[in-house]
């Protein structure tokens, strides 16, 4: 009888030890088929989970300065204009300065119209800018400009770093809060998700901005961390990959 009271003594104290270790976080391999919005940076063959997607985020052109012409220049880039219209459509547009002229707004908003009298549904315009953190302020000065001469009825979208979770200064985040309707934020650098972005995403509701977060292709994803409880979550976009030849 002692004998199996002692067993039993220790087997509830290894079980208590053993619920006190801290989980694994489950980890998975991003799989397209199991999402429905992308972004689309180029002429990505015909997968079955386009077919099936009910958002889409299309590249259409980057802004440089050319030092040979003084002058702010749009390069066209990725798909051409076709009829998509069972999804949700987002231009893309990837600048690399803040100092654009009026030709760079008039062909942007011009691209949009030609996509919506193809009879898609055009969402509004997503703007793809690396700023640095302590730069915030100028991207959001410059995001209330844009947001002021988008015509009304799109939305204003904007990629955006991990480092951006540590920004502090209200009068950045308010003028952010204003003028963009989400902020997809990139859990990803190239094609190899961020090792440490879960110590970054917890950070992400403090801004109070509308987020979906964005993830790559075959990229690691932590099944734990995912934000369904968060009220300005609002979903995943993931980065479709070119398939190897």
């Amino acid at each position: 009888m002692l004998k199996w009271l002692k067993t039993a003594v220790n087997t509830c104290i290894l079980l208590m030890l053993t619920s006190c270790q801290p989980t694994q976080s489950a980890s998975t391999r991003i799989n397209a088929n199991h999402y429905d919005s992308f972004w689309i940076w180029g002429n990505i063959q015909s997968a079955p989970y386009l077919v099936q997607s009910k958002e889409l985020y299309i590249l259409q052109g980057e802004i440089r300065y050319s030092k040979q012409k003084q002058s702010s220049v749009l390069i066209p880039q990725g798909i051409s204009i076709r009829k998509l219209p069972h999804q949700k459509i987002w231009l893309v547009f990837r600048t690399h300065h803040l100092k654009w002229d009026e030709q760079n707004y008039q062909t942007i908003f011009s691209r949009m119209k030609h996509w919506k009298n193809q009879g898609n549904q055009v969402q509004g315009l997503q703007i793809d800018f690396d700023s640095q953190t302590n730069n915030l302020k100028d991207y959001a000065i410059f995001l209330e400009k844009l947001r002021q001469q988008l015509p009304a009825k799109y939305k204003l979208s904007i990629t955006g770093l991990l480092d951006w979770t540590n920004v502090k200064d209200q009068n950045t985040l308010h003028i952010l809060r204003q003028n963009i309707d989400e902020l997809v934020l990139q859990s990803y650098q190239g094609t190899t998700t961020i090792p440490n972005y879960g110590e970054y995403l917890k950070r992400i509701t403090s801004m109070q901005l509308p987020y979906k977060i964005g993830l790559v292709q075959h990229g690691i994803w932590q099944t734990t961390l995912n934000q369904p409880n968060d009220r300005f979550f609002r979903g995943y976009v993931v980065f479709l990959l070119r398939p190897k030849t």
